[in-house]
């Protein structure tokens, strides 16, 4: 969008995940068709990220939330961005106010009566006392705090998204972090998909499951409904529960996704998908933004083209073994997708190709794939 210098474009709204939080939504979606505006949904998590470089369960459930907030924002025609950051509430909001280039702050309920919704009334008076922009304290609605479910409710999140349209994806393999929720149980469940309080009969399914899952006999797969970035059971909690017990990182399920029928930017991401993975047999690529499937498809036919393969379903597992796969585990322990909202890693991915090129093109000689990526985060990292 035009900027308006010395207007409001860019509104900073800090959320938990909880419906008390969620009271600001309206005001903000108010100010942001009054101005012309973009809102940038920002979800702290007060801990160091893993250093692991996988994406956790928690962050994963951050990424649904404010997924399904900024989808519905979105078929109302409000631009809506979504970041998720690690590190202590003020100092991070204050960076990202830097960072997003915010105009406005909008923070709730209101700090002197009823705030510790939200934030502490200490870390609120530090965001107000050094914010570089105007801060609007919204009023807490007239509702209690609800504590953040262990798991989130397929049911709530849809009722945030807004109307969708089911599409079955098949058999998928899919990682245990990115199973966020439960179709029916999540009030039963604890961040283990363990029922509270089970019944003998079923503390017994359980153990004999988690049994047969330690000894690698077959099972069915599971059923997951996905909506965005995160997967919610329909069938399965007990693989599930035993699954994270046995530290296993991925599961095989059937998976029926879930799209926002008036979000514009989810139906071309889920068409460009569908025909991306049609044409190489990939599944586990995930891109968010339009345009970047066929530029992967475009690098996978450049691959098989110069590695003198014809059939591009022969090309498309060894691109993404020897060029995705690395890139990918590196972009991940460098956190690059901390520079980009609204991007999954293989958006970034296609970030990093574009720099490559044009490096390669400055300096008139290939680019290791590694030192294109290290390249990448310095020139990021460098203030302009």
């Amino acid at each position: 969008m035009n900027e308006t210098p010395g207007g409001i474009n860019r509104i900073l709204v800090p959320l938990d995940m909880n419906r008390l939080s969620e009271g600001k939504i309206p005001n903000s979606e108010e100010h942001a068709k009054a101005f012309g505006a973009e809102l940038i949904l920002l979800h702290v998590m007060a801990t160091s990220p893993p250093n692991t470089g996988r994406v956790t369960m928690a962050e994963s459930q951050a990424l649904t939330y404010l997924y399904a907030i900024a989808a519905r924002l979105r078929s109302e025609g409000v631009t809506a961005h979504t970041l998720v950051r690690y590190g202590p509430v003020a100092e991070v909001i204050l960076n990202e106010i830097v960072q997003q280039r915010a105009d406005l702050v909008i923070l709730g309920p209101n700090i002197r009566h009823n705030f510790p919704a939200l934030l502490g009334a200490s870390i609120a008076d530090t965001i107000i006392a050094h914010s570089p922009c105007p801060i609007l304290l919204v009023p807490a609605p007239a509702t209690e705090r609800q504590k953040v479910p262990d798991v989130r409710s397929f049911n709530e999140d849809v009722t945030r998204t807004g109307p969708v349209a089911p599409h079955d994806l098949g058999l998928r393999t899919v990682a245990i972090t990115r199973i966020v929720g439960s179709v029916g149980r999540a009030a039963e469940l604890d961040a283990h998909f363990r029922v509270r309080n089970p019944s003998r009969g079923e503390q017994r399914r359980y153990e004999r499951i988690r049994d047969l899952m330690e000894q690698g006999a077959p099972l069915p797969p599971l059923a997951l409904y996905k909506l965005g970035y995160g997967y919610y059971v329909l069938d399965g909690n007990h693989r599930v529960a035993a699954a994270k017990e046995l530290g296993q990182l991925e599961i095989e399920a059937e998976v029926t996704e879930f799209l926002p029928l008036e979000d514009p930017q989810a139906q071309r991401v889920f068409l460009e998908r569908r025909r991306f993975e049609q044409d190489t047999g990939l599944k586990r690529v995930g891109a968010a933004q339009p345009g970047s499937y066929p530029l992967l498809l475009a690098m996978i036919h450049e691959y098989a083209r110069q590695n003198g393969l014809e059939d591009i379903r022969e090309a498309a597992p060894l691109w993404e073994a020897r060029v995705y796969r690395p890139v990918v585990r590196r972009i991940r322990q460098l956190r690059l997708g901390h520079y980009f909202p609204d991007m999954r890693t293989a958006d970034v991915f296609v970030q990093i190709s574009d720099f490559r090129e044009q490096e390669m093109e400055r300096a008139g000689e290939e680019l290791a794939w590694d030192a294109a990526v290290e390249r990448f985060q310095a020139a990021r990292a460098t203030p302009a």
